[in-house]
């Protein structure tokens, strides 16, 4: 069995850290949305705003 740990709360490394620091037994982190949704975001949402100043 492996142990480890997962989910909303744990969006940066720094979260992922914490809890390694502060639990025993746990193998490592599956990062799902933390590693591939979370930190394009911020550019998706830039180029999207760039994108509405266009005028037709």
């Amino acid at each position: 069995v492996l142990v480890l740990c997962h989910g909303g709360p744990i969006a940066e490394p720094e979260d992922a850290r914490y809890i390694l620091d502060h639990t025993e037994g746990i193998a490592g982190f599956f990062g799902a949305s933390s590693i591939e949704r979370l930190a394009v975001e911020p550019a998706i949402e830039e180029q999207a705003r760039r994108f509405k100043t266009l005028t037709l």
